[in-house]
């Protein structure tokens, strides 16, 4: 079985690398970090992963469309953004399960691992940092 993948789309940075050193020490392997939406949707079209975090705002403009194709594949999202929650989002972000920024790693963390735990068990094992999957 593998870590479960955490497809992570964020155009910040600093934000970026921190999320990825908190997912990775937590077991998971990450996809990215992609800071513009086509880098992530030219990913899409070889991969999928088991659940994904999404900013709203890219570098190359708005994520609706990657959160438009993650609904279609059924893979649980979370929208990690510091814009504000209203009626104005595209309908890909509605429903959708949101942090806004700025929150802590282990309420991120929490979040991933309630998505991870909901999906189907046929994809997920959460391997403990440091340990190897067994193939």
């Amino acid at each position: 079985m593998r870590s479960p993948r955490v497809l992570l789309v964020e155009d910040e940075a600093l934000i970026a690398l921190a999320l990825t050193d908190d997912l990775e020490d937590a077991g998971y392997e990450v996809a990215g970090p992609f800071h513009r939406c086509s880098d992530s949707l030219d990913w899409l079209g070889h991969h999928t992963p088991d659940v994904a975090i999404v900013d709203i705002h890219l570098r190359d403009g708005s994520s609706a469309e990657l959160a438009r194709l993650l609904r279609a594949r059924h893979v649980p999202f979370i929208v990690f953004s510091g814009e504000k929650r209203d009626g104005r989002l595209p309908d890909a972000f509605q429903g959708a399960r949101w942090l806004s920024k700025p929150v802590s790693g282990r309420q991120l963390l929490d979040a991933v691992e309630t998505m991870v735990a909901a999906a189907p068990a046929r994809r997920l094992t959460l391997v403990p940092a440091g340990a190897h999957a067994a193939i």
